[in-house]
């Protein structure tokens, strides 16, 4: 026998991603025997596409008015549920207004290529923040073969480029020119761009003796194995969770997983985001959870359940933090956030927002965090979209009842004990 492990598998793109990696970090940090396993799943992209904020407000306002049965016009932009057909049978429709509806059209994924130095970057860019705060070098590993089996299931159109938030001003001006060039040959550039991006992010001072690889899936399953204990703490697709459960290794994982929801109309997808990332996965584990060591999810209402107040993150998280709170949260220009001309301290000091992963990984390192309470849930397949039922058996499930906002005071408070 080893260590204790935990393992982190997240796509570690948005802002509580990283403040629940900080979580994570601050309390396994200098306990015995313990070795921690990053690891990002990575998503498809499409290198090239784009939308303006006009373009954005005009295609939601010809879906209200075409398509007024489809629900909310932003789920039909986000997920791009209009196909071409649709778009077919609205009568006289101008070609300006088929080329602004032609955006909620969910475009094919850009090459696996493309979706690994997309991965890359991130990667780095979460490696960045990690050695940071460690002041020790970090390994990161990507399940790059997770690529074959989820399905991103946002409108690529409507990608919110998360990366550009960690560059410099000289990077976010050559991305904004390369965005003006014809469309192939902005895709060249643009992985030309992504490199160069990617080796600068490498070389960095503070980044000497990190690294990104792909993950051996055979060699975690020996660590597996291995391990003393295993924690599993999951912000992402359950693909690799249904592996474990085939290599006979699921029974030595404790599991800890935000996904799932208890009402359809939180949803921005048919299924909440972790689960539409692979359903039929989600829907293998759920129904076989019994055979891991221990298992329990949060789902959206208790992840969302806890406000935070942002420059209380930023104080326990730094500048990573901040930009990542500013990009994501307060959805300001990276180039402004590059330049320093908007802050949370001047611009947003008494924000607070939910931080889904972050609350998911406390309710499992601090017992009773936010007045959670470990209860249990009947999974419903209703026609391949899945609801969590509360129930007095079935899977273990993490509730908060009542939302609440974190006090600052209270933030640091709880940050500390995670180190005890």
């Amino acid at each position: 026998m080893s260590s204790n492990v935990f393992i982190y598998y997240n796509d570690s793109i948005d802002s509580d991603n990283a403040a629940a990696a900080l979580a994570l970090m601050r309390a396994t940090a200098g306990k015995p025997d313990t070795r921690v396993i990053w690891i990002l799943e990575p998503r498809q992209v499409s290198f090239g596409l784009t939308m303006s904020g006009e373009q954005r407000v005009q295609c939601l306002k010809l879906i209200e008015r075409h398509f007024p049965s489809r629900g909310r016009p932003f789920k039909v932009l986000l997920g791009g549920l209009l196909n071409e057909t649709d778009l077919d049978g609205i009568d006289q429709l101008s070609p300006q207004d088929r080329e602004l509806l032609q955006l909620a059209v969910k475009p094919d994924n850009g090459p696996k290529e493309d979706a690994i130095l997309h991965g890359l970057l991130t990667a780095w860019d979460q490696v960045t923040c990690m050695a940071g705060w460690a002041n020790a070098p970090i390994e990161v590993l990507m399940d790059i073969e997770s690529l074959d089996v989820i399905q991103n299931p946002v409108n690529l159109n409507f990608h919110h480029k998360e990366e550009l938030v960690s560059r410099s001003e000289e990077e976010l001006k050559e991305h904004q020119n390369i965005m003006n060039e014809p469309l192939d040959q902005r895709v060249e550039s643009l992985k030309k761009w992504y490199s160069a991006c990617i080796k600068r992010a490498e070389s960095r001072k503070v980044n000497q003796g990190c690294s990104v690889s792909p993950l051996l899936y055979d060699s975690l399953c020996q660590t597996i194995k291995d391990a003393k204990s295993v924690q599993f703490f999951g912000g992402s697709s359950l693909a690799i969770l249904q592996r474990f459960i085939h290599s006979d290794v699921a029974n030595k994982v404790q599991c800890h997983i935000q996904a799932g929801s208890c009402d359809l109309s939180v949803n921005l997808f048919p299924n909440q985001f972790n689960i539409a990332l692979n359903p039929k996965a989600a829907k293998f584990v759920f129904d076989h959870y019994e055979e891991f060591a221990q298992f329990t999810v949060v789902p959206s209402h208790t992840a969302q359940g806890v406000k935070y107040p942002l420059s209380g993150l930023k104080k326990e998280g730094g500048t990573c933090l901040e930009k990542r709170f500013l990009g994501f949260n307060c959805l300001e220009d990276p180039l402004k956030i590059a330049t320093k001309q908007v802050t949370l301290e001047k611009d947003y000091p008494e924000k607070i927002c939910p931080m889904p992963d972050l609350t998911a990984f406390l309710c499992a390192l601090s017992p009773g965090f936010g007045g959670s309470t470990l209860g249990y849930a009947q999974l419903d397949d209703l026609d391949g979209t899945f609801l969590f039922r509360p129930h007095d058996s079935g899977i273990p499930m993490y509730d908060i009842a009542e939302a609440s906002s974190v006090k600052e005071e209270e933030l640091v408070e709880v940050m500390a004990s995670l180190a005890r």
